[in-house]
């Protein structure tokens, strides 16, 4: 019996794309733990029968130190100096923090999702790790804002993050998009959505968890709703960023034929909360058999939402609440999938005019074409995923340290 882990970093994201590729080794008979800074999404793996390890390190960033958080993000180095990366105490003891969880659990195997102290950890202690990453975020990927020149003396965390590699005897990096690389690098995605140059990484293809019908969504199966809205956490380290999608289209769909559902995580305010029109309808979960048939898909850009609106050629009218889902949308754009508006750019009824457009055009048929394409392509997706981690594995985690 092998024992796996899997760091992660928060949301509800990298949980769907791992836990198939943990299910596969919860088969084989591996025991499997994971750790990831979201309640939510640790309550949800938890719920599936996973154990998850809280880090119970206290140190905190130094206020001081930190770069204000917003939706836009340059690359890697900016986006973690707004996580308390410039601040070497915290930095230290955030790695260190993360050693001692895996000496304590004694990982075989470790898969790390932007998870860079993780794969420092799993490098220091000689344990194999797979990274699964997505182009924006990898060192030979299309750089995350590549649409615009990031302004000069943008604050780094490298440099932090070094000092603590040469206290441990690790090879320094250059920039922060190198901690996102493993022993095995796995994209799950597609080169368009996801293009990165040469051959150092495996594309396995979309992974996604089996929809499973609970109750939140089989009270609602026969709903049948035209639009779906997925607008992630009310609040994230974006700000307001799922408040402001709900806001748009409860004013666009006010009134309108439309038959809405929508799901978010977190509590509304209470005006938004009281003035939900009767026509959106929220669920905990949409039904499995909605995507295929919905007419739009309303989403914040996540590299989930977007797979999604791939495999089941429903076309996506974005919101990118972030960059990195602005960088998504623009990838998803490109193969005539999907339009975006960035928030606060439009009025309410330019956002319920253009939503129309996209269910009557022809992004439809763009994204039929492209999952035709996608189905012939032998990527193997989570089964693969597992196969090339579990060709890592030594016979004994003798590596450790």
């Amino acid at each position: 019996m092998r024992r796996i882990f899997f760091g992660l970093s928060g949301g509800l994201g990298p949980v769907l794309r791992t836990l198939p590729i943990a299910e596969q080794h919860r088969q084989a008979g591996d025991t499997v733990s994971f750790s990831i800074y979201d309640q939510q999404a640790a309550r949800y793996l938890e719920n599936n029968g996973y154990r998850h390890v809280a880090d119970q390190d206290p140190t905190v960033p130094n206020p001081g130190l930190l770069v204000s958080r917003g939706s836009t993000f340059y690359h890697l180095d900016h986006y973690y100096a707004g996580l308390g990366l410039a601040d070497y105490t915290f930095v230290r003891s955030w790695i260190l923090s993360r050693i001692a969880m895996l000496k304590s659990i004694a990982p075989h195997l470790v898969y790390a999702d932007l998870s860079p102290h993780t794969i420092i950890a799993a490098r220091y202690l000689g344990i194999p790790v797979v990274s699964l990453t997505q182009a924006c975020f990898h060192p030979a990927g299309l750089p995350l804002h590549y649409w615009s020149r990031p302004p000069r003396n943008v604050s780094r965390v490298t440099p932090v993050v070094n000092r603590v590699l040469q206290e441990l005897g690790l090879s320094p990096v250059s920039r922060m998009e190198e901690l996102t690389t493993g022993d095995i690098t796995v994209v799950p995605s597609i080169p368009e959505l996801d293009p990165i140059r040469g051959e150092a990484v495996h594309y396995v293809g979309p992974i996604g968890e089996e929809q499973k019908v609970n109750p939140a969504t089989r009270e609602f199966a026969d709903l049948s709703p035209d639009v779906l809205v997925y607008a992630g956490r009310v609040s994230d380290t974006a700000g307001d960023s799922g408040l402001r999608l709900v806001r748009i289209v409860q004013e666009a769909f006010r009134g309108k034929p439309e038959r809405v559902a929508i799901v978010y995580s977190g509590k509304l305010p209470v005006q938004e909360a009281r003035t939900m029109p009767s026509s959106i309808v929220r669920v905990e979960r949409f039904h499995p058999g909605w995507l295929s048939k919905a007419k739009l898909y309303i989403h914040h850009g996540g590299h989930g939402s977007c797979l999604s609106s791939m495999l089941h050629a429903v076309p996506s009218l974005i919101v990118p609440t972030h960059s990195e889902r602005e960088y998504n949308a623009r990838n998803l754009w490109k193969q005539g999938g999907c339009e975006y508006v960035l928030p606060d750019t439009c009025t309410s009824g330019h956002f319920y005019e253009l939503a129309r457009y996209v269910m009557e055009d022809e992004y439809r048929r763009n994204l039929e074409m492209l999952r035709e394409s996608i189905r012939g392509r032998a990527y193997g997706g989570a089964k693969h995923a597992y196969r090339l981690g579990r060709s890592l594995i030594r016979l004994e985690a003798g590596g450790m340290r």
